[in-house]
């Protein structure tokens, strides 16, 4: 009596692999039996086949037979000749195909144009505020002899806020302020 040994394939339960060295092993596995079907099924069928895989944060890699570009071109591309076995259906879906991804882009566009002037309007409205904030405080940067009453007046008012917020600051934490000192409370 012989012995026989079968090779029984595993069940691979579906699920993103988290160790990044593991996922690249597989994905390069994967890839290499994916190509090779394409390669088979375009030899032994005489199809044109063009496939294009994207890994995350990786270059595009792609299979085509008899060349990924000429393959894809001819049926996205402008050049498209007619299908011999149904001449306007295959046309129609490559239009409707064409019309969706250009709406689609279009949207983006759109969006990310609508986000670009928004981001311009606020650049410059960021540096009028610059402007003035810088306008407002050059009349700090003199020595106060040579200061005039106006701006003496508003170096005043200013300084008088800023130790109203610095007595409500020690306040709120505990700590009162009398005749020009702190003390806990």
């Amino acid at each position: 009596m012989s012995t026989r040994r079968i090779t029984v394939r595993k069940s691979i339960r579906l699920a993103k692999i988290e160790n990044q060295n593991n996922r690249q092993v597989t994905f390069s596995k994967y890839r290499n039996g994916v190509f090779k079907k394409a390669n088979e099924l375009a030899v032994m069928t005489g199809a044109e086949v063009g496939i294009i895989v994207c890994p995350q944060g990786s270059k595009p890699y792609s299979f085509g037979h008899p060349n990924v570009n000429e393959t894809i071109n001819k049926y996205v591309g402008e050049e498209r000749p007619p299908s011999p076995s149904s001449p306007g259906i295959d046309d129609e879906y490559v239009q409707m195909f064409r019309k969706a991804n250009s709406r689609e882009l279009n949207t983006r566009f759109n969006s990310l144009q609508d986000q670009l002037v928004f981001a311009l309007n606020m650049k410059s409205k960021l540096k009028k505020m610059n402007k003035k904030v810088e306008s407002h405080q050059e009349w700090f940067k003199g020595p106060i002899e040579k200061m005039n009453y106006t701006e003496a007046s508003m170096l005043k008012e200013r300084l008088e806020d800023l130790l109203l917020k610095v007595k409500n600051y020690g306040t709120d934490r505990g700590y009162g302020y009398e005749n020009g000192k702190w003390k806990a409370e």
